[in-house]
């Protein structure tokens, strides 16, 4: 598999258990290549989301759920880059 070339995950086979997971994945790497936003605001917030689950009391955190953890910091950089909020951008002009 060839992920974008920014992408420093496990690029030999990354292990999906749900087909939900596959497709969270694509839609990350897919945002991350059309220049949605950038790899690194991802992982960063990927790395945050993490820490978060650590730092929350072990009774209050649940189980520990990899691509749950991957679905919030998605959805946190698909906030914060305004990507279900702003106006649709035009990619060439089909005013025939």
């Amino acid at each position: 598999m060839n992920l974008h070339e920014t992408c420093t995950t496990d690029q030999a086979a990354p292990q999906f258990d749900h087909d939900w997971q596959r497709r969270a994945f694509g839609l990350a790497l897919a945002l991350s290549e059309f220049r949605h936003f950038d790899w690194s605001d991802f992982q960063q917030s990927l790395i945050e989301t993490i820490e978060r689950w650590e730092e929350t009391p072990e009774t209050d955190r649940g189980d520990w759920q990899y691509y749950d953890h991957w679905v919030s910091a998605l959805e946190k950089v698909i906030h914060d880059h305004h990507l279900l909020t702003a106006p649709a951008r035009v990619t060439g002009d089909n005013h025939d």
